[in-house]
């Protein structure tokens, strides 16, 4: 596939920035146009690239981190435009560990496109839609202030799951599974082969209160049945609501997918065990 519009978001905090985009310069054929944000153009002094909105381009490279790509991936996501990541100094779990590869592969067309699930949630106060969002990674409801716990109240389909006092409740997609959601004891599902969702509980003040996953058929909620001094809802750690006491939010399966561009060759599951050291043997022989 040829692309004559090529979008680059980054993270200016990383200073390899500026190398990462003198490859993509030399890589990327003449014909194609460079679209870059006015602080990008400025911090490389490179003058292929042109100042314009990465939502009309054909593709999007993300330089950074996950949070980078998570961001690019919000700014296009009614576009669905195929997004590139490229591993600056992180972890990196939905980027490219490799830059020459990654920038080799896109212009050779050597690549993979994957449809990733999102997550589509809408806050409801007092009977009004006050918000409609959408997430690749997760939505986290928590209480913001130390030691704040909420009372939430699920429910699957119509159905009571149940109330519980926690820290919050994380709702991820299979993408956000080895995320937050990981941290906080849920199980990990393969963005490839699994369309569902992990409902998490932070840290719930019982023993009986646990991750579940539910199908991307179902419709879930959460609801605000007692809340601390202030809580929010959080979308993929980058945006968030204030919420208060009897307010809902109602979770689906989005219509919108990200299309996450990766190297042929990706295997998810030889990610879990390089990135998270999944299933290594702890003690010495």
């Amino acid at each position: 596939m040829e692309f004559d519009k090529i979008g680059i978001v980054a993270n200016l905090k990383k200073p390899e920035i500026r190398e990462v985009v003198e490859k993509i310069v030399e890589a990327v054929p003449r014909d194609s146009t460079l679209i870059a944000e006015e602080e990008l153009i400025k911090f490389t002094g490179n003058a292929r690239l042109r100042e314009g909105e990465i939502q009309e381009c054909n593709v999007v490279i993300s330089l950074g981190g996950d949070g980078t790509l998570l961001a690019a991936a919000r700014a296009v996501e009614k576009q669905e435009i195929p997004i590139l990541g490229i591993k600056i100094r992180s972890l990196g779990f939905l980027t490219e560990d490799d830059p020459d590869r990654a920038i080799d592969s896109l212009i050779k067309g050597d690549y993979v496109v994957q449809k990733r699930l999102r997550l589509e949630g809408s806050l409801i106060s007092n009977g009004e839609r006050l918000q409609s969002f959408t997430a690749l990674n997760d939505v986290v409801v928590h209480a913001s202030g130390v030691s704040r716990v909420l009372r939430v109240r699920t429910r699957i389909d119509g159905a009571l799951l149940g109330d519980y006092l926690s820290d919050g409740v994380i709702i991820s997609t299979p993408t956000g599974s080895t995320a937050y959601s990981l941290a906080a004891g849920g199980p990990i599902l393969n963005p490839i082969t699994v369309e569902g969702f992990v409902i998490t509980p932070l840290c719930p003040h019982s023993l009986s209160v646990r991750p579940i996953v539910v199908s991307s058929g179902e419709s879930f909620s959460v609801e605000i049945i007692e809340d601390g001094e202030r809580s929010l809802v959080t979308i993929d750690g980058q945006k968030d609501y204030p919420i208060k006491e009897k307010d809902n939010i109602e979770f689906k399966k989005s219509k919108i997918y990200t299309n996450l561009i990766v190297t042929k060759g990706y295997d998810f599951y030889d990610l879990v065990r390089k990135k998270l050291r999944w299933g290594g043997v702890l003690r010495e022989r």
